[in-house]
């Protein structure tokens, strides 16, 4: 029974009490003399400021650490007779500026009570962070207290000021005033509070706790304040790695040069490169070396985009650590800032980032034996004694890719309740749904709340029997339009999820090949650096085709899912609800069908559905005299 008790307690002990605020008050004290303390630092003091920090950390004690405004009646409880109007006046500065509810966090409350082996619970985290908080108000009145009697706190040893019988050691310190004290408010906008060894002058705070051992909790709380979809783990990749570059220090040892570094550094990891986990295996198991990893070759470099995204991430991160361990030593203002190391990306028409893929490429791929007639499982794009077509993803999600305009994951995550065949005008329905759900709970799959939209079916789409495909999966019992992308069928005849299902799978199993296959008789375009053409080239394919003269650039943003750019195309723009949906959809189909020409009259029409069992589906295997997974475009 007592211990069951003593796991289920939301209060501290008496010792655990004693020990906050002593912990509280020794970290403060630290604070409220380094600017005596540190030479580089030295500055003139004052018992004012101290008075108006005690009193200000009281006042934060007796709110909850996420309070965003604090009640006056409680401000004004501090305040009495002898306060002078500039005091009240710093008073209410310091409370915006400096001394706010998390200037101890539930966070900070939490890791010294798990240092104290105190049980860690809500009660326990609000009464950690008052004693705490109790212990930094004591801190300042203590200097106060010190600096009122005339007493040098550079040359007191810090042992004295920690004293619990503080005020008789006061007493018997014999020392002349350093300074006149004044009864007139001093010339200062907020009290000076710096950091000590161990951090670095720009944060309010010191600590031992390293970028790592603080990455899971931030990572969450990321997805948490955002209400970010999961992403594979493409965030939690991006700390990890900065983690790893700037040698995972202290949090309080971070500062704007750290940035620099970590991008110079950056640049000097190929693309392609195996990462590995953070302290786990992999390169990033061991500390980086900057000597293994030399200049490179600017075609080997990520590009500026690239590191932009991983930037921009960073950039959500130091949002949330401005409030905790990254706190600017004024209480306001970024110390970290990574948007100051983005670089503006100039488009270059003669020179762009993606090459679209030509009407000459797009007839050589449908021209292969995967539409025209070949062989079944990994035999896809070689000829056949007796040649088949079969249908599945690989015949399919290319097809919405050039007629269509749709992303990769678009096409492959689409369902049968996405599909729309009875329609006036034919259409799919790209959504967040539940096969494209990241976490099994929430649909996903929406890259922008603008890439949901309605996208008309091209004839040719029709012609090649896309109606009669949608039918044979819902005949099977599918809700996916293409079940082989996101499991397989086991021994006990149960469907069991890909690690990487999708537009991850497709690519591994189906596209390399096909595109390498076309490779081989169509050379792909490449830009300046060695990139050639991919899938989302045929998305790039489409929307140049759809720009034909006349056609409004607002039309083509509501066919490939572009945010407007204005006021108006942001706001005021509802054409499918001011018109009707069906109105707006035909507009479109018409300028699809004149702008998006077909570049598989070649392929015939298959005069039925054929479908390869399941797990056989959608695995293409290389072209006759190629190898893809090895040598792939070469």
């Amino acid at each position: 029974m007592f211990e069951f008790h003593n796991f289920d307690r939301c209060h501290l002990t008496v010792v655990e009490q004693h020990a906050l605020f002593k912990k509280g008050l020794e970290d403060e004290l630290a604070r409220a003399t380094a600017h005596l303390t540190a030479p580089l630092l030295a500055s003139r003091a004052d018992r004012h400021n101290h008075k108006v920090m005690a009193a200000a950390y009281r006042i934060v004690a007796r709110v909850p650490h996420d309070t965003a405004a604090i009640p006056h009646e409680i401000v004004e409880s501090e305040i009495d007779d002898r306060w002078t109007p500039p005091e009240i006046m710093l008073l209410w500065k310091v409370l915006q500026f400096l001394v706010t509810p998390m200037s101890v966090s539930r966070t900070s409350a939490k890791e010294d009570l798990q240092a104290l082996g105190a049980p860690v619970n809500d009660g326990t985290c609000r009464e950690g962070r008052s004693h705490l908080l109790r212990g930094y108000a004591e801190a300042h009145l203590r200097v106060g207290e010190a600096h009122a009697r005339g007493i040098d706190i550079a040359r007191l040893s810090p042992i004295a000021l920690l004293d619990e019988n503080w005020s008789d050691v006061a007493q018997t310190i014999a020392a002349p005033p350093t300074h006149h004290v004044d009864d007139e408010m001093p010339l200062v906008s907020q009290p000076e509070i710096a950091t000590v060894s161990g951090g670095n002058l720009f944060f309010a705070k010191i600590t031992n706790v390293r970028f790592s051992e603080q990455l899971e909790e931030l990572h969450e709380t990321m997805f948490e304040d955002h209400n970010w979809q999961p992403d594979n783990g493409k965030t939690r990749h991006m700390l990890e790695v900065f983690a790893w570059l700037t040698g995972d220090k202290a949090m309080s040892d971070y500062e704007p040069a750290d940035i620099k570094e970590y991008v110079r550094r950056l640049r000097r990891i190929p693309k392609g490169f195996n990462w590995g986990r953070l302290q786990v295996k992999g390169a990033m198991a061991e500390p980086f070396d900057p000597a293994s990893y030399p200049i490179l070759n600017p075609s080997k470099r990520r590009s500026d985009r690239t590191i932009n995204s991983h930037l921009t991430k960073l950039q959500s991160a130091s949002n949330i650590l401005k409030l905790t361990y990254w706190m600017h030593r004024h209480g306001f203002g970024m110390v970290m800032n990574f948007q100051e190391a983005r670089k503006r990306i100039e488009a270059d028409d003669s020179d762009p980032k993606r090459m679209p893929l030509t009407e000459k490429n797009l007839v050589a791929i449908y021209g292969l034996p995967l539409w025209q007639g070949g062989g079944g499982c990994n035999a896809r794009v070689k000829p056949a004694q007796t040649p088949m077509v079969y249908q599945d993803a690989a015949y399919w999600v290319p097809l919405l890719g050039t007629y269509a305009g749709m992303s990769r994951e678009e096409a492959c995550g689409l369902e049968l309740a996405d599909v729309e065949i009875d329609a006036v005008t034919p259409y799919v329905l790209v959504r967040a749904n539940m096969t494209k759900s990241k976490d099994g709970k929430t649909p996903g799959g929406l890259k922008r709340s603008s890439r949901r939209r309605a996208l008309p079916l091209h004839t040719e789409l029709l012609r090649l029997g896309f109606a009669d495909y949608v039918a044979a999966i819902k005949e099977e019992g599918w809700d996916r339009l293409f079940p082989e992308l996101y499991g397989k069928i086991n021994k006990e005849r149960g469907y069991v999820r890909w690690m990487k299902p999708g537009g991850p799978r497709f690519y591994g199993t189906a596209w390399r090949y096909i595109i390498d296959a076309a490779h081989a008789i169509a050379p792909l375009p490449q830009t300046s650096d060695g990139k050639h053409a991919d899938f989302h080239s045929q998305r790039t394919f489409h929307y140049s085709a759809m720009a034909g003269e006349g056609v409004s650039e607002a039309l083509l943003a509501r066919h490939v899912g572009h945010s407007g750019r204005t006021t108006g195309a942001k706001n005021y723009n509802r054409r499918a609800l001011a018109l009707g949906e069906e109105k707006e959809l035909a507009e479109r189909m018409a300028v699809l069908q004149q702008q998006v020409l077909s570049v598989t009259s070649h392929v015939p029409k298959p005069t039925s559905v054929s479908l390869l069992p399941i797990n056989k589906r959608s695995r293409v295997g290389s072209a006759l005299g190629r190898n893809a997974a090895k040598h792939f475009l070469a």
